[in-house]
């Protein structure tokens, strides 16, 4: 699948663990670099929903028409639907608050 990112910030984290682990912290840079890979190796959007993990789920409201996977704990990689092929990323967050 082909991704773009919203913010050179997430791009340069997707490079590498390195880079990912310096901006996130370690164990949420490591899930975002395996969350990546498989979303590179998904054919189609739809194929995510097989992949029990990855929790994906639509958000409502103001965010309507993106989507979540589950990183670690509260933290969620925030996902938007271009197309069946393509998918734009959103933002790594906390949005259930402390």
């Amino acid at each position: 699948m082909e991704i773009d990112f919203s913010s050179n910030r997430l791009a340069n984290a997707s490079v590498s663990l390195s880079e990912a682990s310096r901006l996130f912290g370690i164990p949420i840079g490591r899930k975002y670099i395996q969350r990546l890979a498989v979303l590179r190796a998904t054919d189609k959007f739809t194929q995510l929903y097989g992949y029990k993990a990855l929790k994906l789920h639509p958000l409502k409201g103001t965010r309507d028409g993106q989507y979540s996977l589950t990183l670690t704990g509260n933290y969620r990689l925030i996902i938007e639907k271009v197309q069946e092929d393509k998918l734009r990323i959103m933002d790594v967050e906390d949005y259930h608050g402390d």
